[in-house]
């Protein structure tokens, strides 16, 4: 299997929101180790331009789901990674 991208783009300062999912993707990043390939954009950058994210804290898991201007909570994240087949 290969692994799940999870990107997630956060402002600079971040706000609560960012700072909670940074923490949550930390969780994340423990729980599914190597099934998962985490990359945290901070700040504008050409990948959120190009993937159209209006609004920080954001969330891309796989290709199949977005989230944008709320941090999920794990269940969502989880559910995400079980939408895009890593169990």
């Amino acid at each position: 299997m290969s692994k799940v991208s999870i990107e997630a783009f956060l402002s600079v300062p971040p706000c609560s929101g960012g700072i909670v999912l940074s923490r949550l993707l930390e969780g994340i990043q423990r729980e599914f180790g190597e099934k998962v390939a985490i990359t945290i954009h901070r700040g504008p950058t050409p990948r959120l331009e190009e993937l159209k994210i209006s609004a920080t804290p954001a969330i891309i898991v796989g290709d199949l789901v977005r989230i944008m201007g709320v941090c999920p909570d794990r269940e969502t994240v989880v559910a995400a990674l079980r939408e895009c087949g890593i169990m």
